[in-house]
């Protein structure tokens, strides 16, 4: 058994292959990894968006290390615990914050708290909201655009339990308010918690989601904001705060701490009350190096880059700029009228756009793309945002734009080839 069989890869990873080969990376250094064949990829997966700042920054892994001396474990939580919510919640005085490791158990707290307030064990979801059963079972491609013929066919339909009849597990697909009400009324007293993900806020509007977020209060559900791709990404809390949707609970992880893995669930401190009995802690939830992590990606973020008065917003004019980069390049290559990028959210995301219908529902086209865009060094994802660094804003422009050209030649050349 090689190396690389002893992994058991998830469906993502997977996707990074050149010359069908799986690829196992090394090393990685500001915006870029190189892979175990010794080639260099521009990055904008960024471990899926937990690398805020880059790979390997000097800076970063100087505040980091200066931490390390006060230990990595204590009997419970710290000063340097307290410290950080402090820096984090300033503004929302009545707020509190509970520490996980990911943010699906995070997620899972967040339904715990909510049955434990409600009694009801169902759970109303909008999006992608983590990997565990009552999360993704009977879900969808969460990630395609709303007219995507991708988009509906339910997943993940076997092997998951706390779902069924007591316990719906039910999706919120088309971002209707009208909708919205009709679930609301069919599960009447059997729906505990809405869990709306902050990516599909770029497909509405805040005033729909604030007027969502009251009518699922209103029925008496819990109702949380999953940012875990957007808070301290697009801004220091996220769509939620920025926008005052009001939910009562919201989940905010992967980019807090450049890599380090911490997620929190943060709101009233009367709503976070129950954590103790509900049980919402493990042996890491207090692990330090996560914070330390997560203060040092602070001590870089607040303050000025460049131009920019801060960090999250020189990461949104670079995923900008990255966007139209790609998009000119597509332009350059003559298939513009197919495929583009756009920013998502203000720029800290970005995403592939297709143009062409037919295309959106073609996903051996689609997943040929990104096998060329990786052949031509560029790691991004395909039916999911990328994701941009502090790191990215030292990348050439021009070399981008280049590389990508090849790309979007080679594949138009093979798709064309291939209906001969």
């Amino acid at each position: 058994m090689s190396q690389n069989e002893r992994i058991a890869h998830s469906k993502i990873t997977r996707k990074f292959r050149s010359e069908g080969r799986q690829l196992l990376f090394t090393q990685g250094k500001g915006g870029e990894v190189s892979d175990a064949n010794g080639m260099t990829y521009i990055d904008f997966v960024m471990g899926y968006g937990p690398v805020i700042i880059g790979h390997s920054d000097e800076l970063f892994n100087e505040i980091l290390s200066g931490y390390l001396g006060n230990g990595v474990m204590m009997p419970g939580y710290t000063t340097f615990h307290s410290e950080y919510l402090e820096r984090l919640l300033g503004e929302r005085t009545g707020d509190r914050g509970a520490f996980f490791k990911t943010a699906s158990e995070a997620v899972t707290a967040t339904l715990r708290l909510a049955a434990m307030r409600n009694g009801r064990l169902g759970v109303l979801r909008s999006g992608y909201i983590g990997w565990h059963d009552a999360q993704i079972a009977n879900s969808l491609k969460w990630h395609e655009p709303l007219h995507s013929p991708l988009r509906e066919k339910l997943r993940y339909t076997d092997a998951m339990r706390g779902i069924g009849d007591t316990e719906p597990a039910v999706n919120w697909v088309d971002l209707r308010l009208e909708s919205l009400a009709e679930i609301l009324d069919r599960y009447r007293d059997r729906l505990g918690c809405f869990v709306f993900d902050a990516y599909l806020a770029s497909f509405t509007t805040p005033e729909v989601l604030r007027q969502a977020v009251a009518m699922c209060r209103d029925a008496g559900l819990l109702t949380v904001f999953d940012e875990t791709k957007t808070g301290g990404r697009i801004s220091p809390l996220g769509y939620d705060h920025d926008h005052a949707i009001g939910s009562d609970l919201v989940v905010i992880g992967k980019a807090l701490a450049n890599g380090a893995p911490l997620s929190l669930v943060v709101g009233a401190a009367d709503l976070l009350a129950d954590a103790e009995r509900a049980r919402l802690s493990g042996t890491f939830s207090k692990e330090m190096i996560a914070v330390y992590a997560a203060l040092a990606t602070r001590d870089i973020l607040e303050k000025p880059i460049g131009d920019a008065p801060d960090g999250w917003a020189e990461i949104g004019r670079i995923g900008t700029q990255v966007a139209a980069t790609l998009t000119a390049a597509a332009e350059d290559a003559g298939v513009a009228a197919l495929v583009g990028a756009r920013p998502v959210l203000g720029g800290g995301m970005f995403e592939l756009v297709y143009h062409d219908d037919a295309l959106l529902g073609d996903k051996t086209r689609r997943e040929a793309l990104l096998a060329a865009l990786t052949g031509a060094g560029i790691l991004l994802l395909e039916g999911h945002p990328s994701f941009v660094s502090v790191a990215h804003r030292e990348i050439d422009p021009d070399e981008l734009r280049g590389r990508a050209r090849r790309a979007f030649e080679q594949w138009s050349a093979t798709v064309e080839a291939g209906r001969d």
